[in-house]
């Protein structure tokens, strides 16, 4: 297999299928032997969790590069470009050498087919290859690994991390993962691997006797938000940050300060912050509080959120599942109780949506509901049908529902744009595009 340019190899890894039969772990096992292991290569922090997966993995990435080492990111999906899901201390992979990386997986691929015909991988699992083969080739000091859906079963789950971390666990995925949160929290567990420790956020009740069970069985050492580590003092500021301190059994650091605002964010970066120290104290490096400041500082996340106009306040979050859009609604509440509340939201067809409109149609919000185009995923006005109220309106286009929309809103009135990364990619990008 030869391909010639860059947008050659994108379309490559795009026709792959996005889900193939049983078997996915044996697949991954035997292109990466074929591939000769380079996971194995890798210092890895392996990140699972229903919400808050790619906040851990932007802050862990932050600390990880301020203490001077070289840092894989693998995340999705991805905002602006389909490189980003590849980064090295923040920067995407180029093309060329995403274009050789793509020859390379896939020329691998074909000899395998000769041995076996039938043999053939998902797109996800494409990439996930791709991006330890990166890594591994640029000697990567540590890599930030975030598992795709579940955990258990997931195509990264074949490498042995020096932390797992499992930041929250609710309801999404249920047709993959099953139906109860013990269900869900057993495919997140499949992380965990023996004698590696696990650091976990704050799980409902269910999920954290299944994850320690787990943990157990395994003999991983378990640190879990709010048992072993906390936060105090929490506070918004005016400059759309968030200020507290952070405590484990070891140290206590006092006014750290993320440049995202909500509590869960909070709870995010002292998981994140908890697991690199314990990477840290393995790896026997020395940590450096200043470092730890100075990085979480800068651990902006866009797309979580992200503030694109000031007055009115235009505000962007890629909230998916019901999980997300309480925690969202949670921060509107705490910091605007006082504001004319706008969201536009364009949810997915496969998410929740009997359980996530009721949420949004209540009499502190002015609901719109719109769709993406050129996405299958998306939800129609039909599939939103059965779950509106008469006060909520459907716009077919979205940027017609925001032109609409800003021109009822005072300057002191807020909008909320949500419903899934897809969306808000689209929604920055025009926002850029008017800057």
């Amino acid at each position: 297999m030869q391909l010639s340019a860059y947008a050659d190899a994108v379309a490559y890894i795009h026709s792959r299928p996005r889900l193939l039969k049983d078997g996915r772990l044996q697949r991954m096992t035997r292109l990466m032997d074929a591939l000769d292991n380079p996971q194995d290569l890798l210092q890895i922090v392996h990140v699972t969790g229903t919400n808050g997966k790619g906040s851990v993995v932007n802050d862990l990435s932050w600390l990880f590069q301020e203490s001077g080492l070289k840092t894989g990111m693998f995340t999705s999906p991805f905002l602006t470009r389909f490189n980003e899901r590849f980064q090295i201390d923040h920067q995407s992979i180029p093309d060329d050498r995403l274009l050789e990386l793509t020859n390379l997986v896939g020329t691998t691929i074909e000899q395998l087919q000769k041995q076996q015909p039938d043999f053939g991988v998902t797109e996800f699992e494409f990439i996930t290859a791709l991006c330890f083969v990166y890594f591994a080739q640029e000697h990567v000091d540590v890599a930030l690994i975030e598992v795709g859906i579940g955990g258990l079963h997931d195509s990264t789950n074949i490498l042995t991390p020096v932390v797992a971390v499992i930041t929250t666990v609710g309801m999404d995925h249920m047709q993959m993962l099953g139906d109860t949160l013990a269900k869900i929290a057993h495919q997140k567990a499949g992380i965990i691997k023996p004698h590696h420790p696990t650091v976990i956020g704050q799980l409902p009740d269910e999920a954290t006797a299944v994850v320690l069970k787990e943990a157990a069985e395994r003999d991983s050492q378990v640190y879990a938000l709010n048992r072993d580590f906390q936060t105090s003092q929490r506070q918004t500021l005016p400059n759309w940050a968030e200020q507290f301190d952070f405590e484990n059994d070891e140290r206590r650091f006092r006014g750290l300060e993320i440049p995202m605002i909500g509590a869960y964010q909070v709870d995010n970066a002292a998981v994140a912050l908890e697991a690199y120290l314990v990477f840290l104290k393995i790896r026997q490096i020395d940590e450096d509080e200043q470092v730890i400041r100075r990085a979480l500082k800068k651990a902006f996340w866009a797309g979580r959120l992200e503030k694109v106009n000031e007055r009115p306040l235009i505000v962007l979050d890629g909230a998916h599942n019901e999980p997300g859009i309480k925690g969202l609604l949670s921060v509107l509440r705490e910091n605007f109780a006082q504001q004319h509340l706008f969201v536009l939201y364009a949810g997915l067809k496969d998410k929740a949506l009997d359980k996530i409109l009721p949420l949004l149609q209540n009499e502190h919000l002015q609901l719109t509901v719109t769709t993406v185009p050129d996405n299958p995923r998306a939800a129609s006005e039909a599939d939103y049908a059965p779950y509106l109220k008469p006060t909520t309106h459907f716009v077919d286009q979205w940027p017609q529902g925001l032109v609409q929309i800003v021109q009822q809103m005072s300057d002191s009135d807020v909008l909320l744009i949500t419903g899934s990364l897809y969306f808000i990619s689209d929604v920055r990008r025009y926002f850029k595009e008017e800057q």
